[in-house]
């Protein structure tokens, strides 16, 4: 598998941290040599929070993203300047022109694990299918911290294995939603990341 080059793109609470360092971790316990770099506005909440992150066989000689293989889009608040190949994307974030898909990762963490947080296991799950990262239970459970891994690697494996034909469904049934833009508007406004969840994702 060829290296790659990875944004994501989300607020404050979303776990981009999260995200990147888990898949950091794993690709590392892999075998692949990567960078991680986190550029975020820590005095406000629900401020702009991007983790860039690139791995490859070979050692990484350039930390700079400014063109993605893929990006992870939870919010809008990337660098303008950002070129991608590829985006996945919760519902709505899409850009004209872009490639990629739609998927509403924080309200199917909350609809099939219970909880927002194991979206972000979702999302990662997806991010690892689209850049062919074959990994194993046993990577997995050396990468992941211990609370929640049980619920963390049927997360990830769930966000693995969703096929085109099954986003479809999902994106239709949630046609109408507008989750993500409503759980921004929320954590902007102050509300606590959980709360602002349990807000947008409820009946309008």
């Amino acid at each position: 598998m060829a290296g790659k080059s990875i944004v994501i793109d989300g607020v404050g609470g979303q776990g981009v941290r999260v995200i990147g360092n888990t898949m950091a971790s794993l690709l590392t316990v892999m075998g692949y040599e990567v960078t991680l770099l986190f550029d975020y506005d820590s005095s406000v909440r629900g401020g702009m929070s991007e983790a860039f992150l690139r791995y490859d066989r070979a050692p990484i000689d350039n930390f700079v993203v400014e063109c993605a293989d893929v990006v992870l889009r939870l919010a809008d608040r990337g660098p303008v300047h950002l070129t991608t190949d590829y985006v996945i994307a919760d519902l709505g974030l899409t850009k004209p022109g872009e490639t990629g898909e739609e998927i509403p990762f924080l309200q199917l963490g909350v609809e099939k694990f219970g909880r927002d947080l194991f979206g972000n296991m979702i999302a990662l799950g997806r991010l690892l299918c689209v850049c062919d990262v074959d990994f194993t239970d046993e990577h997995l459970t050396a990468a992941l911290p211990k609370k929640y891994i049980d619920d963390n690697i049927a997360a990830i494996k769930y966000g693995y294995g969703l096929t085109p034909d099954s986003i479809k469904q999902i994106v239709a049934e949630q046609a109408a939603s507008t989750f993500a833009g409503r759980y921004a508007e929320k954590v902007l406004a102050g509300v606590a990341p959980a709360e602002a969840v349990e807000l947008a994702a409820a009946p309008r």
